[in-house]
């Protein structure tokens, strides 16, 4: 037992995590530790404690379920075919189900489990906003989604199946080579390090899944973190001392456009947005802005539009460091308000105050119309409109679903 403790502290990167409200020692330690806890929340608070993970798999029926599932793993050593593979590193959906509902039935009856549960998983509200279930039945929701959210990861990174924006999100290797079952067997035997026993074998597709998205370059959720500590230290630090009484907005959204040509850090849109923000935000519209855009178009490419649209506003156009805030995981529209919404509730924003978002006209066409998207996309709509006060600006608050993970977006969850 000792020895299984060492190595999950050693190769998980155990630590605390920043989203549920009141948590202590909770930063994560590394790029790994970020991308587990943003994805996979829920098990990421499982890996804080390895003997208490051992307690709550120690009954026969969930013991019996890990053995299998790790000699199905082992057992791929001999795999002839893609398919092997995947049926090998994925859980089942009878493990799923049976796993969720063994730990789940322990809440009520192990304080540790409860006290988890109430200070650290809902308020965190990762899985939703908390109206009418029991904590029962918040926490094995949790525990599906991210055991199926697993699931996925091997199937688009794995596998190569369409992700849901296959132009900019797909696996970077042809599944159809023979030496690509090679390089999945070299994942096998590294995920073998990591979990060397059944009693450890929770955690088999979770890891495979982390090192898929390794291998195919796909750590984009992890990238510039911790962004409070780094890159947006000087306004999270500004957000404090701001009288936000002085202006009409909080903050100023804006949206990245990404280029079409390889190797280009900033695409023409994204100067002309970067110089829009900057007219607003020396007009005193509001204290700071926050520019969203991730590493997106083209495929794989190396820049990161908040980046590049800060180089901007910055160097050509002199807009303050203290005023800048940058969201570099967005990959979308619909998570560009998102993540923002998550800054303005966790970085001391007024909650009583509208911010606004700009971009071109038909951009905020779309952004007026995008509750539908949302809707189909997250599951929810983590924003409320306003007025519209120009062809180019409206205006939004944040709502507290944006907390809320997006399983099959792991890239950006």
């Amino acid at each position: 037992m000792k020895n299984i403790r060492k190595i999950l502290l050693l190769t998980l990167g155990i630590c605390c995590l920043h989203i549920s409200k009141g948590q202590v020692n909770n930063m994560p330690v590394g790029p790994q530790d970020w991308l587990i806890k943003k994805n996979y929340y829920a098990s990421y608070l499982l890996l804080k404690d390895p003997a208490f993970i051992q307690e709550l798999v120690g009954s026969k029926p969930v013991a019996q379920v890990l053995e299998k599932r790790f000699e199905r793993f082992n057992n791929s050593a001999s795999c002839p075919d893609l398919m092997c593979y995947l049926n090998a590193f994925k859980w089942q959906d009878n493990e799923i189900d049976l796993l969720a509902e063994q730990l789940a039935e322990q809440i009520g009856h192990n304080k540790k489990l409860d006290q988890l549960v109430q200070a650290n998983l809902i308020p965190s509200m990762t899985y939703g906003v908390l109206h009418h279930e029991t904590a029962k039945a918040y926490f094995m929701k949790a525990l599906k989604q991210d055991l199926k959210a697993m699931n996925y990861v091997v199937d688009v990174y794995g596998g190569g199946k369409s992700p849901n924006y296959p132009k900019i999100d797909s696996i970077s290797f042809d599944v159809r080579r023979a030496a690509y079952l090679h390089l999945l067997d070299d994942v096998r035997q590294d995920i073998r390090k990591d979990i060397p026993t059944h009693k450890t074998a929770f955690f088999l597709t979770m890891m495979t899944a982390v090192r898929l998205l390794e291998i195919n370059e796909r750590w984009d959720a992890a990238q510039l973190e911790p962004l409070i500590e780094l890159e947006n230290k000087k306004a999270y630090e500004a957000v404090k001392n701001t009288d936000f009484a002085s202006y009409p907005y909080s903050l100023l959204l804006t949206l990245g456009a990404g280029p079409e040509v390889y190797g280009q850090p900033i695409s023409p849109g994204g100067m002309l947005r970067a110089r829009m923000a900057a007219r607003s935000y020396f007009e005193k519209l509001a204290p700071f802005i926050v520019l969203s855009g991730g590493k997106v178009h083209p495929y794989k490419t190396r820049f990161i539009e908040a980046i590049e649209m800060k180089k901007y506003l910055i160097e050509v156009m002199g807009v303050p460091e203290a005023a800048i805030l940058i969201d570099p995981h967005a990959r979308h529209t619909t998570t560009n308000l998102r993540n923002t919404a998550r800054i303005l509730l966790n970085y001391g924003f007024p909650k009583d105050k509208y911010a606004i978002v700009n971009s071109s006209k038909v951009h905020i066409d779309a952004v007026e119309k995008m509750g539908d998207r949302c809707m189909r996309e997250l599951g929810y709509i983590p924003y409320t409109l306003g007025k519209r006060i120009s062809d180019v600006i409206i205006e939004f608050k944040a709502k507290e679903e944006a907390y809320t993970i997006d399983p099959d977006e792991p890239l950006d969850p």
